[in-house]
């Protein structure tokens, strides 16, 4: 009996790769590469399929580079580098003649989204609605409006 598509893996030519572990987290916990990819905001089976492209040296490379940023991690440079070695073995072979672009990391939290002028002004007209609201129940304006 075959599973249905929508509970095949997705693609499970990364899977050795993916669940392989990178290190150790605090208290000795295995971080594996689908949780570190996941941590700095990469799709791990995009990435995996972007690393899988590039020859041997470049994929190492991008992984040492990669796991070097993982939050939480404290790992030099020249340990990364060890760790993607051995990690790279683990991607399936790449096709011939695709390159694969360069990513840019962007962590989720960097900056503050202020929201956009119509929702500011939604707000506030909210916020003067519900004071006026809340002053006819209780028979007073605020700061003497209507007042004598």
């Amino acid at each position: 009996m075959t599973l249905r598509q929508r509970f095949l893996p997705l693609q499970p030519e990364f899977d050795r790769f993916l669940f392989a572990t990178v290190g150790d987290e605090i208290e000795g916990t295995p971080l594996s590469v689908i949780s570190a990819l996941a941590r700095l905001g990469l799709d791990p089976w995009q990435e995996a399929g972007r690393l899988s492209s590039m020859s041997r040296h470049e994929a190492v490379e991008q992984l040492a580079r990669l796991i070097a940023e993982v939050p939480g991690g404290s790992r030099q440079r020249q340990d990364a580098c060890k760790i993607a070695g051995g990690l790279v073995g683990l991607l399936p072979t790449r096709e011939a003649g695709r390159s694969a672009p360069q990513i840019q990391i962007r962590p989720h939290f960097s900056r503050l989204n202020w929201p956009n002028s119509a929702q500011l002004w939604a707000v506030i007209f909210v916020l003067a609605t519900a004071v006026v609201v809340c002053a006819i129940f209780h028979g007073t304006l605020p700061f003497g409006i209507g007042s004598p």
